[in-house]
């Protein structure tokens, strides 16, 4: 994939502000990402109109700018689109998270090497306004026996989650064939940034194992201070 992300065999497409109509697929990711997607999707038909976006400021200039049959895909973000502006889309919204149907939600290759699971995978479902609820389309799942860290785990989810969007890709850019779901459902709970900054902040006493376990998962850890306690020698009792 680093190769076909540094030379791209297709120009990237304008961002949707300087994109002119009609619309046909935006993508909703990062500039290396975008360059590969559009890669792909030109091999399947070049006539395909696209644009791409990479916050939810720049996406919100394309709702006047789409064809009837325009579809979103998003890879991999963090971003939360809109119910208005997922709506706009006449096509529908789909997205490629980084984890499997058991982890939805916020970083779950973390919340996976904490739990020392042993599988793991990633996924291609419908949007809908709430993340991570929608229709699952396809699903890849992979051993991680190897992984020791998070990072390890996610490096290896994102390289699955790019052979899916390949695999995919002609479904995509099919803009009058219905994506057909594949009958898997979410489950688990939905992890949230939150959860995992609360995973990073850990107790002055905490045991070496649990520390141990932490920092492989989350990316280094910290102790915060408390502001009532002072270490400082009280000088009344010097």
């Amino acid at each position: 994939m680093k190769e076909s992300l540094g030379k791209p065999a297709f120009p990237q497409p304008p961002d949707c502000k300087a994109a002119q109509s009609p619309i046909d697929i935006v993508l909703l990711m990062k500039r290396p990402e975008v360059a590969f997607a559009a890669s792909a999707f030109s091999r399947i038909d070049r006539s395909l109109k696209l644009a791409y976006a990479y916050s939810h400021n720049m996406l919100e200039h394309a709702p006047p700018k789409l064809s009837k049959k325009a579809r979103l895909v998003a890879f991999s973000t963090s971003i939360i689109v809109s119910a208005p502006v997922l709506a706009a889309f006449p096509g529908g919204g789909y997205n490629f998270h980084p984890g499997p149907p058991s982890y939805p939600g916020n970083r779950p290759s973390a919340f996976a090497c904490y739990a020392g699971e042993k599988q793991f995978g990633v996924t291609f479902h419908r949007m809908l306004p709430r993340v991570d609820e929608g229709e699952i389309l396809d699903c890849e799942h992979f051993s991680i026996a190897g992984c020791n860290t998070s990072s390890a785990i996610a490096i290896l989810a994102y390289q699955r989650l790019a052979r899916l969007l390949l695999m995919n890709i002609t479904a995509l850019a099919e803009l009058d064939r219905p994506l057909i779901g594949n009958g898997v459902r979410w489950t688990g709970m939905k992890t949230t940034l939150a959860q995992y900054n609360r995973m990073r902040s850990v107790p002055g006493d905490i045991e070496t194992s649990e520390l141990d376990r932490r920092i492989r998962a989350f990316n280094w850890v910290y102790t915060p201070l408390d502001s009532r306690k002072s270490t400082r020698p009280d000088p009344a009792t010097e």
